[in-house]
């Protein structure tokens, strides 16, 4: 697969050094390529980011610049219209400035997104998530994987299955983001006459071989979804749900996330929502999973259904 590696950047320096230099320590980072895009406007800092690309040791990286503040909602949607639809990406794996990877990352989400492809139901994969198991039990469980419904953490999605969600995604960046600025989009409408719309509409059940059970399946909003975030990655999730896709990730992290301070975070939210006791391990000597097993079940045997998106 012709695979494109996205990384976003706005004004966080301090972050954005440490996932591009994470990146960096990737070997499989080195075989794609390389596609920066860094939103603009008067509290953007494209300069110090480039310095910092121009620094690293990606040969070749393709550099966007915008010209004002588009908002990471316009800027992310636009991100993938011009690798899928204009440049003819099979794949991509998208970053945002707000992780710090171990060198498995790349691989462990590359292997999991070729071993996926003989399913019909699987939309993204990711290798993040919070596990609070000991190193020794995590190392039991490198090749396992489960279904989320959680935010997307450096992500792989592919051409075929953007292609299958966009027209929605588009539709939410027509009406609602696009012709104003993205933090005053409007909640409630987006809420009440987008999202509940698309949900009442119900999942579409694909055809084929696929890989999760219909009970771990469960919807990323409630019926009436009147405190659901309205996020481009809300709506990404939205998609694919609609669309009779499931999300996977690995169960053992291979990566931290480090966004305390950002759009929709902050020290309380991040230390409330428990990624101040994160339990991480650099696996990236012993982990060489080319093949997945699936959890459909806790200790206690109950399903491991995946609770609303957050």
């Amino acid at each position: 697969m012709r695979t494109a590696l996205l990384l976003l950047g706005f004004d966080r320096v301090d972050y954005f050094a440490k996932t591009l230099t994470s990146l960096a320590a990737n070997p499989e980072a080195h075989e794609h390529d390389l596609h920066l895009y860094l939103d603009g406007g008067p509290k953007a800092r494209q300069d110090d980011l480039i310095k910092l690309v121009e620094q690293s040791n990606f040969a070749n990286p393709t550099i966007v610049q915008r010209d004002s503040n588009w908002g990471v909602g316009r800027h992310l949607i636009d991100a993938r219209r011009s690798l899928f639809d204009q440049q003819g990406y099979d794949r991509i794996i998208l970053f945002e400035d707000d992780m710090t990877l171990y060198p498995d990352y790349v691989k462990t989400v590359l292997n999991l997104s070729d071993w996926s492809q003989k399913y019909s139901d699987v939309g993204t994969v990711m290798a993040y998530n919070l596990n609070p198991s000991s190193k020794e039990d995590q190392e039991k469980s490198l090749d396992e994987i489960i279904v989320t419904n959680r935010h997307f953490w450096g992500y792989c999605i592919t051409k075929k299955v953007w292609d299958d969600i966009k027209d929605i995604i588009y539709q939410y960046e027509n009406k609602y983001i696009g012709s104003i600025p993205y933090n005053d989009r409007p909640h409630r409408r987006i809420r009440m006459f987008f999202i509940r719309r698309w949900m009442k509409k119900g999942r579409r059940i694909l055809p084929g071989e696929k890989l999760a059970p219909e009970a771990l399946l469960l919807a990323p909003f409630p019926k009436f979804p009147w405190w659901s975030p309205t996020s481009q990655d809300a709506i990404t999730a939205l998609a694919l749900w609609v669309r009779g896709y499931c999300r996977l990730t690995t169960v053992v992290p291979r990566a931290r996330y480090i966004g305390e301070k950002g759009l929709h975070f902050s020290p309380e939210v991040f230390k409330a929502q428990g990624f101040d006791s994160q339990q991480d391990y650099d696996f990236s000597e012993t982990s060489q999973s080319n093949d997945f097993t699936l959890l459909t079940k806790n200790a206690k045997g109950e399903p491991l259904k995946p609770g609303t998106y957050e």
